[in-house]
């Protein structure tokens, strides 16, 4: 036990001479001295212009990031702009499909409706009376009497309900 607290005790002794303080001549002298050295080496070094590309960090540098920053924004505004285009021109074919078969299905319905009644004229004109209904019957006694009629016919209409 005795020899490790020795051993201890010669580190630390050690290590307090290693961090004792260097003492520095106060004197403008020597200061001046000092000036002109470093100045001295700063005269003599030469800087040469870094490139760019020699840096193997330079795409984490900040104009990097905003290029590359502004290219994803333009290739997500892109894809979105295709999608939306793409979409619109989707449903606006569809919109066209189902238009021209309600069209052609309407200029069908007409064709047959007016071969019908060319092949069979009384059938057609039997089937158009017919269907006429009471409130059409009303309709037309409205359209050609006065307001005199009108009047009596309301009141006919009344006292039935």
């Amino acid at each position: 036990m005795k020899k490790t607290d020795s051993m201890k005790e010669m580190l630390l002794v050690k290590k307090m001479r290693a961090e004792d303080p260097v003492e520095l001549p106060m004197d403008d002298a020597f200061f001046d001295k000092l000036h002109d050295k470093i100045m001295s080496g700063v005269a003599k070094t030469e800087i040469k212009p870094a490139s760019k590309w020699s840096k193997t960090w330079v795409f984490l540098e900040r104009g990097a990031k905003l290029q590359s920053s502004r290219l994803k924004k333009v290739v997500k505004l892109s894809v979105v702009t295709f999608s939306l285009l793409l979409g619109v021109s989707v449903l606006n074919a569809g919109v066209q499909n189902y238009q021209n078969g309600t069209y052609a299905g309407m200029d069908l319905n007409k064709s047959v409706i007016l071969d019908e009644a060319q092949r069979n004229p009384l059938e057609w004109q039997q089937m158009v009376v017919n269907y006429q209904n009471e409130n059409d019957f009303y309709a037309d006694i409205l359209s050609q009497r006065s307001s005199e009629t009108i009047v009596e016919i309301d009141q006919v209409m009344t006292q039935s309900l």
